[in-house]
């Protein structure tokens, strides 16, 4: 492959027009992503409404010590005790003016908090239940834990990494062939608890200073970078090969040259065949003027080039004088316009089209690769 070859399949329309038409697409989509704003949760009072919960429901004993806003914040004390089988508590943020949340457009979510006494939580997405059938209450449940310290961080989850809690899938009998993905554009509300600790009757802080819905369009770039340059790569291969391959056709060589053909045990049918090679040059070479000078029907010239190259008369002759062409185009200094009438062209515009029809590329593009 040479520098010339490669310059010609970067020029043609049929390898730009694509890679400038899916480059444009590709970046209509990464503006798209790139300009989704993020969706504020916390902290919108006036949208959202959050309270504290404990493990009362289950016949726990766990205590709210204090809730409340203090600086921006919702800070929530509780004490867990003894009671539940693994006691808990934590606080619920659900929608006030719409009647879900809507994260469709989101693939994670981000918590600003610190907490104290407590080592890790856990996050519950709850949103519309894909399982009508069997979930009574008409929630779903989705799940994922955070490791915590008592500094003010922001902590990410991947909505991918959203899972129901095992207790969950052996209560409504989930299981791999019927779980079903959440519906992000469904989210009633959301749970921020603790997880199982050991340390009971020890006032522990959690301090919430913002939940954010967000998008990383990391993932996303990297995989259309990497498609668009598959996709360029293959197109150049695919051009590059169809522009530069040896076409599987008959070799059609001219009378300075035997002709290469299958032998006809009918003397008068080749002898059609070797007045064209003789006469190729002959602008106002035709069928009609075979005919005549060869004896031989237009009929039956025609059906002996078909069945000796398998293409029709006109081809044939334009096969030949390309050919001729090549040798004339690498072996000479010919200008363009004296090779196309030498060969049989009675004009350099026909001679050029015919010439890309057959080699895919224009006569000056192929004298530069023989160089």
């Amino acid at each position: 492959m040479t520098k010339q070859q490669v310059l010609v399949v970067l020029k043609t329309k049929y390898f730009v027009l694509p890679v400038v038409i899916l480059f444009v697409v590709i970046i209509v989509i990464g503006l798209y992503y790139s300009r989704i704003s993020d969706e504020i949760i916390l902290p919108d009072d006036s949208s959202y409404r959050i309270t504290g919960y404990t493990d009362a429901v289950d016949g726990g004993n766990t205590e709210i010590i204090e809730e409340g806003i203090k600086d921006s914040a919702f800070y929530y004390r509780f004490q867990l005790k003894k009671g539940f089988v693994s006691p808990y508590a934590g606080f619920s943020i659900h929608p006030l003016r719409d009647k879900y949340i809507d994260a469709t457009q989101f693939n994670r979510i981000q918590f600003c908090l610190k907490a104290k006494g407590l080592d890790r939580l856990g996050i519950g997405v709850y949103t519309v239940s894909n399982y009508s059938e069997v979930v009574a209450d008409n929630e779903s449940l989705y799940h994922s834990y955070l490791d915590v310290s008592d500094e003010k961080v922001i902590y990410s989850i991947s909505i991918d990494e959203l899972k129901h809690p095992e207790w969950w899938e052996d209560l409504y009998q989930i299981n791999e062939t019927n779980k079903k993905k959440p519906d992000l554009s469904k989210i009633l509300h959301i749970n921020i608890g603790s997880a199982y600790s050991p340390d009971l009757n020890e006032p522990k802080d959690l301090i919430l200073y913002s939940i954010t819905f967000s998008r990383n369009n990391n993932q996303l770039f990297l995989w259309l970078g990497s498609s668009y340059c598959l996709f360029v790569l293959v197109l150049f291969m695919f051009s590059y090969f169809k522009i530069f391959a040896k076409k599987k056709v008959e070799e059609i060589m001219v009378s300075y040259k035997p002709v290469e053909f299958e032998k006809s045990n009918s003397n008068t049918e080749q002898k059609c065949v070797d007045f064209i090679n003789s006469n190729f040059q002959n602008s106002e070479l035709s069928l009609e003027l075979v005919a005549k000078e060869t004896g031989i029907s237009q009929r039956r010239i025609t059906s002996v080039i078909n069945e000796q190259f398998h293409c029709n008369f006109k081809t044939y002759i334009n096969r030949i004088r390309i050919n001729e062409a090549h040798r004339l185009l690498s072996q000479t200094d010919l200008n363009m316009g004296e090779i196309s009438y030498k060969v049989g062209f009675n004009n350099q515009s026909h001679f050029n089209r015919v010439f890309k029809a057959e080699t895919e590329m224009s006569p000056s593009e192929y004298r530069d690769n023989q160089s």
